[in-house]
């Protein structure tokens, strides 16, 4: 039950930021199902989770984006950490940054070297990111454009979160998202 009203109150989270962002811009869109991979090492061996729940709101005209998860989604082959994960108080992460681009084109464009600085936020705590990867042109027809991929590395203590024996406290994401085309092109 707890679960189901955590949940609840991720989706009325989600709901007020679109209306928000919806009331005071016609140029931003949301997708979902984007996929995130987090790989952290242990023991030596690699352990990657993830998830295909990423929430994505992007403004075409200024080229701001805000990514959000809920941690508990991620999953792996571990049936013990996804029991940890899915129990995990951690919450939302959310990413909010301006891509390295004046703004988004879904008509066509060259591919996109993307080298930014955005803010991560995790539970109570908000570091300041690098942030790498491509806005691909992969279409130009259908509904998706282009393919966002962004990659950071980030430091679980500075968050709070404590690592156990073994586990390396840096861990590596990887984000996928699919680039809308705008509405009538």
């Amino acid at each position: 039950m707890k679960q189901v009203t955590e949940h609840f109150k991720y989706v009325g989270l989600m709901i007020t930021l679109l209306l928000g962002h919806f009331a005071n811009a016609q140029q931003i869109y949301q997708t979902r199902e984007g996929t995130i991979g987090v790989i952290g090492v242990y023991n030596d061996t690699k352990v990657i989770a993830n998830s295909n729940h990423l929430f994505a709101l992007i403004n075409y005209e200024n080229a701001e984006i805000e990514l959000s998860l809920n941690t508990a989604s991620l999953r792996t082959t571990a049936d013990s950490l996804n029991f940890k994960l899915l129990n995990s108080s951690a919450g939302a992460a959310i990413l909010k940054g301006k891509l390295n681009i004046p703004y988004v084109n879904t008509l066509g464009h060259p591919t996109h070297a993307l080298n930014f600085e955005a803010e991560f936020h995790l539970g109570t705590e908000t570091k300041v990111m690098n942030i790498t990867g491509e806005l691909k042109h992969i279409a130009n027809n259908g509904v998706i454009s282009c393919l966002l991929t962004l990659n950071f590395k980030l430091g679980l203590s500075d968050f709070g979160i404590v690592v156990p024996d073994g586990w390396n406290d840096e861990i590596k994401v990887q984000i996928s998202q699919a680039v809308l085309k705008k509405p009538n092109q």
